[in-house]
């Protein structure tokens, strides 16, 4: 009854929101000028329902009373919706990653990685216990209609192995603060960017927090990375990619194969979370256009904190530990970086997170060739706008990442 009564009370509220914003917008007109009614009312809705009051978050005195169990089954009932691939744009066929088949020497991947040393060998030693040695990482592999027109009908286009000597392919990491999220939640827009540059993506459900705190979600995507090269890709014909929190993960794996010399296709980077420590302006500036928003650093459920130490408290200790680049990778070392690109909305409330780290890209690369580091901010868009897919901002970035991708 509780739950019945929670889920009608946000009905009741979310109604009131669209209520209100229908009438703002036909007496003020739109918040932004590229706002269509339907776009105004969908960013409202999300922030309703996401939205915490500060008066009901717990604090570090209480920490030892949150329930993480809990927490994370009410993340699964917020989860992302599925989303649909329409067969003009593409099919998906879903796969396995079988963790003991992929051959790693966790020692030379992984010594040496500062914060993420510890964990990662915990997490490797693991997956070759009795236990251990069935883990599986479930996956989508997407074949756009562009490249089944180019295609051999002879070929199996969902093997998940080389169709040809040098082909490149997308490994895609979906966004989600690292609690939300799924292949499926995203496949629509991994479905219209693998389309417009005609390769083929894998799409990973990587562990969620907080249930499988940092560096879990790093463990997996760098397994899925060497699963793509032993099936025959080469680490140079693999594309990282990723929107927000998998924005960040495509940056740490990225920073983490750098580590051990291995050099990546390229990087394509949707409203890449890429500080986990710091509130910047940007959050105060553009918090009543995003329909992103988060509990404070201080608090024990701030997405930041239930990813990488959940039911920690906070110390000046844990705030130099998220600071390392495998874990905000805006401070990494961007010396000689793969080719990227950036696509981000202006009122975001991390905006200011992800031009610093393109002005830290381009101040490591003075010398870089026109075009290898590009950084496209769209006017008046929000949090990974790409996934609005009837916007023409949308549209338009998502036709750009398939050119970037294709001019590799």
């Amino acid at each position: 009854m509780p739950e019945l009564l929670a889920k009608v009370g946000l009905a009741i509220s979310l109604a009131a929101v669209m209520a209100k914003s229908t009438l703002s917008y036909y007496v003020k007109g739109p918040r932004c000028a590229k706002w269509p009614l339907w776009f105004q009312l969908q960013r409202d809705a999300i922030h309703r329902a996401i939205y915490t009051k500060p008066k009901g978050q717990p604090t570090d005195e209480t920490i030892d009373q949150i329930d993480f169990e809990k927490v994370a089954a009410e993340n699964r009932k917020w989860d992302l919706p599925t989303s649909q691939l329409p067969s003009d744009i593409g099919t998906y066929e879903r796969i396995s990653i079988k963790v003991s088949q992929v051959q790693i020497n966790p020692v030379e991947a992984f010594s040496g990685t500062g914060a993420a040393e510890s964990g990662l060998l915990a997490l490797s030693k693991a997956d070759r216990t009795a236990s251990g040695m069935n883990r599986e990482i479930s996956a989508e592999l997407t074949v756009p209609a562009s490249l089944k027109r180019l295609s051999d009908v002879t070929l199996d286009v969902f093997a998940c192995r080389p169709l040809a000597d040098g082909e490149k392919i997308v490994l895609y990491l979906h966004g989600g603060a690292y609690k939300f999220g799924s292949a499926a939640s995203h496949r629509a827009l991994v479905g219209r960017i693998a389309n417009h540059a005609s390769v083929r993506c894998v799409t990973i459900d990587y562990r969620l927090a907080p249930l499988h705190p940092y560096p879990a979600q790093l463990h997996d995507a760098h397994t899925a990375f060497w699963h793509l090269v032993q099936m025959g890709f080469r680490a140079e014909d693999i594309v990282v990619a990723g929107d927000s929190a998998g924005g960040n993960l495509a940056l740490s794996l990225t920073v983490l194969l750098r580590h051990t010399g291995h050099c990546t296709c390229g990087l394509l980077l949707l409203s890449p979370w890429v500080d986990l420590t710091t509130e910047r302006p940007s959050i105060q500036r553009n918090a009543k256009y995003d329909f992103l928003c988060a509990p404070p650093l201080e608090s024990p459920l701030n997405p930041a904190r239930t990813f990488y130490a959940p039911g920690r408290p906070l110390s000046p200790e844990m705030i130099t530990e998220m600071a390392h680049p495998l874990v905000s990778p805006v401070y990494a070392d961007f010396a000689e970086f793969p080719p990227t690109l950036i696509q981000a909305g202006e009122k975001e409330i991390i905006i200011d997170e992800i031009s610093q780290l393109y002005e830290n890209i381009a101040a490591h690369n003075p010398n870089a060739k026109h075009g290898r580091y590009v950084y496209e901010c769209y006017a008046d868009m929000i949090h990974v706008f790409h996934q609005f897919l009837d916007l023409p901002d949308a549209q338009y970035a998502i036709a750009k990442a398939g050119e970037f991708i294709k001019a590799l």
